[in-house]
Parts: C-alpha cells; structure tokens; sequence
C-alpha cells in the first residue's frame, strides 16, 4: 500500500498511523532514517531505545557508583 504525506515548511514530514502502526513507531520515539543516494530511496525504522538492552551485557567485574564517577571523572571532560 502507498501512503502519501505533505512535507511543511520547515521540512517536517508525518508519518501516517498505519505506517506508524506496522512500524512500531511509538510517540515520541526516535526513527533512523536510512538513505540510498544511488537508487534516491530512503527508508524509515525505529530507533532502538538503550533501555532495551538493559540486562543484556553482564559486566567483568561490579563496582559503586562512587567509584564509577571518580573513573569517569578522571577519564572524561565535561563540557
């Protein structure tokens, strides 16, 4: 099926329900947009949340979050 949508002036373009729907797109949610200069086709998908893969790496090696911040302090600059 086709569905068509306007795009406004600032370039917006909406993502009609049914496509949303089939999608997966939820309110709100990131979308990756994949693009195919070749062919000038571009594809949409949900962006996957990092939540999603909470629990899906187990660390070497558990340490407090006191700690963490006092690596992540020495390693990093904060802007």
């Amino acid at each position: 099926m086709i569905y068509q949508s306007p795009t406004t002036i600032k370039g917006q373009v909406v993502i009609p329900k049914p496509v949303r729907d089939m999608l997966g797109i939820k309110p709100r949610q990131n979308v990756v947009f994949s693009v195919d200069k070749k062919k000038q086709k571009a594809s949409i998908e949900p962006a996957e949340d990092i939540l999603d893969l909470a629990g899906y790496f187990k660390p070497k090696k558990v340490i407090s979050a006191l700690k963490a911040r006092k690596l992540f302090e020495k390693h990093y600059e904060r802007f």
